[in-house]
Order: C-alpha cells, then structure tokens, then sequence
C-alpha cells in the first residue's frame, strides 16, 4: 500500500472545505498520482485514510458524518470506467474546484507484455554472439528465471527499463561483468566523451569566475507617471528593440515554426523558443538589482492563494513577473499562452483566467502598500495563437478596478513585413516602458515610503524608550533619597524626643514636628532668633539640634 498517496489522501479529509469532499473528489487524489492504480488497492487506501481521518475529528460532527459516505457504489466498475464515471457525475464540481482531471496517461506493461520483452531481448542478446552478448544472454536468463515470480507478483513493473528492453550501465546485469566485459559494454559511453578538455574552455570559465561583477544598483526616480511620454532615452529603447529582434531572428531561423510544422507544435514549444525569450530581452537588466524574476513553470500564484484563503489552491499562470522586496513578492505581470492553432474557446477561458489573475495580483499588492490608485496596475499578457494582447487592470480614484485593452498585434512568428515587425516592438516597449517600469517604480517607491516611516517610527520608539529609562533612573534616585531622608528625619526626631525626655520637668517640650521644622530651617536667613521666639527655648538648645542633625547625616 502505498504510504504517501494514503497520507495525500488522509491531509485532503483532514483540510479540505467540506464542500468539496466526495467520493469523487477523494478518487482524483488517488489517481491524480497513480491514474492506473488498481481498484481494490484503492478502496483500501481510501479506507484507511478515512479511518484515521474519523480517529482525529469529533465523532457524529458534519466532517464526521461525510467521511462516512465517501465509500461509493462506484467501486463495483474497474479503475478506467470508474475515471469516467467521476467525470460525468454530477458531482464533477469538486473535482474542478481542486483541479483538473487527467485520463491521458500512458497504460503501463502488464506482466504478459513484460515476459514478452524479455523474450524479445533475450533472441536479440543471443542472435548476435559476441563475448559481451553471449554473457548478458546468460545473465539475463538466469535473472529472468528467478525473476518470473517477481513478474508474477507485479514487483517487476513496466518502470524497470529492463522490461521495456533496456539495459542500463547500472543494472545488476552489467555490474556483475568481468572488468574486461564492462570495459567494453561502456565503449559507446567513451566514444561520446571527449578525452582532454581544450584549455580555452577552462581558462574562459576561469576568467569568467574572476571577473564577474554583480549588476550595480541604479537609483530609481521616486514617482514615474503615466504622461503618454516615453520614460526611456532612445539608446536604451534602441538596445531593447535590438535584443527583441535577436529573438524574431531566432525564431524565423527555426523550422519547427516554418508553415509546414508551426500548427503541430505544443503550448510548450511556443512559450520557451518565442515567448518567453521575448519578455525576458524585454523585462532584462531593469534597474532592480536581483529583487525581479521571471516564473514560467505555472508556478501557483501566491495572490491567488491568498485571495482564496487558507487551504486553497492558488490559480497557476503560464509565466509571471515577479518583484521581491523584503519578504514579500509582488506579482507584477501574469500571461497566458495558447498553442500556434489556439481554439475560440481557449481564447475565451485564457481571457477569463488573466483577467481573475490580474485582480488577484492587484488585491495583493495593495493589501501590504498603498501604490497611487489612478497610477499603480497589473499588467497581464495574452498570447492566443500568433496575436498578443496587452491588458492592464488599475483602481481608480474612486476604488474602482478597470481593466484596459492596450493594443493586440500580431507576433511575427514567421518572417513577415517591416510594419508588423514594428507593431509588435511598439507594444513589447510599452509593455516594458510604459507600463511594466512605472508600475514597478511606483510600488516600489509606496513600499521604500512606508519601510522609511516604519524606521522613523521605530527610531523615535527607542528614543522615548531610552528616555523613559533615564527618568526611571532619576525616580528611582529620588525615591531612594526621600526614603533616606525620612529615615534619617526619624531617627534625629526619635532621639531629641529622647533628650527632651532628659530635660528639667519646666523645660519646653518639643513635638516631631517642631524639631523637623528646626531642622530643615538651618540654612534660612534669620533662622537662630526667629526659632529662639517661635519655640520659646535658648539658643544654646537650637544649636545643640543642628549640630545632633550634623552628626547624624554624616
């Protein structure tokens, strides 16, 4: 049984919305991986799954109670059937809410076919009888013979190239060569590898190690709007059209797109020799240091994710332009390809796809900045057969989204006159210039804005940080002398009242209070004769306090 699709299948039970789990939502996570797995191998890792999924979810709640059901009649149909069950049940709603099911897989070798191409091998080994042959011959019916019940319990399967007629350099049966009989079944391997490397290869890539200078880092301006002027000089737009036309010159130069080949080739073919090459020499050296990159393996996009909330899949452009600043990525440009021979309705849903990626990208970007609403937008890009179509989607003034079709041209897929060449360069360079750059400098300026604030704010934080310590420092400070004083004010006035309890019984008691006022009263001008009258004692006593007081502070 198979651990990881039974772990596939148990996180989907687990996470998934309870919308989407059925039971043919369940079967696409097996046969997603494994479109020919055998049906009751499937109903037994379903089962699993479902038994601990129920282990971990509170019994007789709704997740509980669905997971009961997953179990189908739909299992009484083999696995090929039961494909196209799930893709005519009524249920199929699921299905493309996670994704899309794929039924074209190639059928694998049974154990028949498989015994047969060992057989077929083995007359080939022994038709021609060379030293070489005539061991793997013996070697291969030896193994075969101990092999046959491997067959039999499909352990030998039709991803063993050796029942597909191939002899790997590392299969048992050319390990166990003598040295003399390996040397030779490796000759063809040494006849494709040259001996010696010439020296100019090493000293090139020694020079290259050596000298290699990262891209120096161009101060952007602030703010480039959107005027209808050019932001880039002639120069630099004439370099741009140099490298765009490289690209056309490659592409006229290839005969998989000549008349006779160009509608037979796949989405892939058109995307990495033409299309893909086009938007990198457009979107090259953009003065933004090693914080953009072109994605074009249908990456999922991290907006779409976000915008659908945790646990969905995101939507998977063709190719995206993405900005990394700090630890965020900012998808600035989606586009969406067809094949040379694009059908009216992909066109449609390509339309419909960028145009929802586009507002993804949008609510991202301005989910973590502010970017000028009548400025800021996403550009996205349709390629549906030979015609490229420039969008873009902004928010207006008055938080409203709009989507503009800037231009559609024909891409000159094969040679073709000077005014379409020109058509198609003049919509690149205003993708480039016009709408890629401003957007990217605009954000950037918004994101370079609020990390400046955020680092006055923190500035200014530790600031009241460190002066909310020095006054904790000087409180505490007073405090300690306050506290000391009193201490000391304590015991002076504890022992005058001790002395005063010495005097002759007609002497003149003085209270705490008296002797503090005493006390404190020492350095005023006048203190001696003004005390001597307003407490109605000698001089000789007042001063016998001060100097006790004296004694005691030090």
């Amino acid at each position: 049984m198979s651990t990881n699709l039974s772990t596939k299948i148990y996180n989907f039970l687990i996470n998934t919305e309870e919308d989407y789990i059925t039971a043919g939502s369940v079967i696409y996570q097996a046969i997603e991986d494994e479109p020919w797995i055998e049906k009751n191998e499937l109903k037994n890792i379903i089962e699993q799954a479902i038994l601990f999924a129920n282990n971990n979810i509170t019994r007789g709640s709704s997740r509980y109670m669905i997971l009961l059901e997953i179990l189908p009649e739909q299992f009484k149909y083999p696995i090929v059937r039961l494909q196209e069950k799930i893709l005519d049940s009524v249920r199929v709603s699921s299905l493309r809410a996670i994704g899309a099911v794929k039924t074209n897989e190639e059928k694998p070798l049974n154990s028949n076919q498989i015994a047969d191409n060992i057989r077929k091998l083995k007359g080939k080994l022994n038709n021609k009888t060379t030293p070489l042959n005539q061991k793997l011959f013996s070697s291969l019916c030896e193994a075969w013979s101990k092999n046959l019940q491997k067959v039999k319990n499909s352990e030998l399967t039709w991803k063993d190239p050796l029942a597909n007629q191939i002899i790997t350099d590392d299969s048992g049966l050319v390990r166990q060569l003598s040295p003399t009989l390996r040397y030779s079944f490796m000759e063809l391997a040494r006849q494709m590898t040259p001996v010696s490397l010439p020296s100019i290869i090493q000293r090139k890539c020694n020079e290259f190690v050596s000298t290699f200078n990262e891209n120096p880092a161009v101060e952007l301006p602030r703010r480039i709007m959107h005027n209808g002027v050019w932001k880039e000089s002639e120069h630099r737009l004439a370099e741009v059209t140099n490298r765009i036309l490289d690209t056309l010159q490659d592409a006229w130069n290839n005969p998989a797109f000549s008349p006779e080949f160009a509608g037979f080739q796949s989405e892939g073919t058109y995307v990495n020799n033409i299309v893909l090459p086009t938007i990198r020499a457009t979107l090259k050296d953009l003065p933004l240091e090693k914080s953009t990159f072109v994605s074009s393996s249908e990456k999922q996009s991290s907006a779409s994710a976000d915008r659908r909330g945790e646990g969905r899949s995101g939507r998977r452009p063709d190719i995206m332009f993405i900005m990394k600043h700090g630890v965020k990525k900012y998808e600035l440009l989606y586009t969406e390809c067809s094949r040379l021979s694009c059908t009216p309705q992909k066109k449609k849903d390509d339309e419909v796809k960028l145009w929802r990626e586009c507002n993804d990208g949008l609510y991202w970007v301005h989910k973590s900045c502010t970017p000028d609403r009548d400025q800021f937008g996403i550009v996205g890009v349709q390629i549906a057969g030979s015609t490229i179509r420039l969008n873009v989607l902004t928010r207006d003034l008055a938080d409203i989204h709009r989507y503009y079709h800037i231009r559609d041209v024909e891409i000159p897929v094969q040679q073709s006159n000077s005014t379409i060449v020109t058509k198609f360069c003049i919509m690149i360079l205003e993708a480039e210039n016009t709408k890629v750059k401003a957007m990217l400098t605009n954000a950037r300026s918004k994101i370079d804005l609020l990390e400046q604030r955020i680092i006055i704010l923190e500035a200014e934080n530790t600031k009241v940080k460190t002066e909310n310590a020095k006054r904790g420092v000087e409180i505490a400070k007073l405090k300690a002398e306050s506290l000391q004083e009193v201490k000391t004010r304590e015991r002076i006035e504890k022992t005058m009242l001790e002395l005063d309890g010495r005097l002759r019984s007609d002497a003149t008691h003085l209270s705490p209070e008296a002797i503090s006022d005493i006390i404190t009263s020492k350095d005023t001008t006048n203190a001696l004769p003004i005390l001597v009258k307003k407490y109605h004692i000698s001089y000789a006593r007042i001063c016998e306090i001060w100097k006790f007081a004296i004694a005691i502070n030090n």
